[in-house]
């Protein structure tokens, strides 16, 4: 969700790209700030891409404040950083908040990174601190992580002397 806030963690280059939005149809209100975008809308910037069938944006001061998107699912994909997998969301919804940093996706959330699996009814991601906390629904509800273990880098074997 790096696309809409300069301080949101992305890749450096993400940051300066342009934010493009494509959809069926649109409509923005200049008063409330408030615009929506309906029917296979895709935002992308740089290496994030986000699909959704309606995406609301609220806009305050020419400042991006928040973003909700609904789908059947959304998906989003977000290149963090350099060193990092790219992060694979599917949801039924994603809420992103700019200020907080904190993307909330909600309804049979699914994240992936790597080999990293995360899923609940409900995921929160913390751009900030790099965190995840996710929870299940209702009063038995259950979430699930998948880690993978860390693999130690091979050695180079010992050169041969001639």
């Amino acid at each position: 969700m790096a696309l809409l806030s300069p301080r949101a963690v992305a890749l450096p280059e993400d940051r300066t790209q342009p934010i493009q939005l494509e959809a069926s149809r649109g409509q923005l209100d200049q008063k409330t700030g408030v615009s929506v975008y309906e029917g296979n809308v895709v935002i992308t910037q740089g290496s994030m891409r986000l699909n959704a069938d309606t995406v609301t944006i609220h806009v305050k001061d020419n400042n991006f404040q928040r973003m909700e998107a609904v789908g059947n699912p959304v998906n989003l994909r977000y290149k963090q950083t350099a060193d990092k997998p790219e992060l694979m969301g599917t949801s039924q919804r994603v809420e992103y908040d700019v200020a907080g940093a904190k993307v909330t996706m909600s309804g049979n959330a699914r994240l992936v990174q790597g080999q990293d699996v995360f899923t609940g009814e409900q995921i929160e991601y913390d751009l900030k601190e790099d965190r995840v906390k996710a929870r299940g629904a209702g009063a038995n509800g259950r979430i699930q992580f998948t880690i993978q273990p860390q693999t130690a880098t091979p050695k180079p074997p010992p050169a041969k002397k001639p």
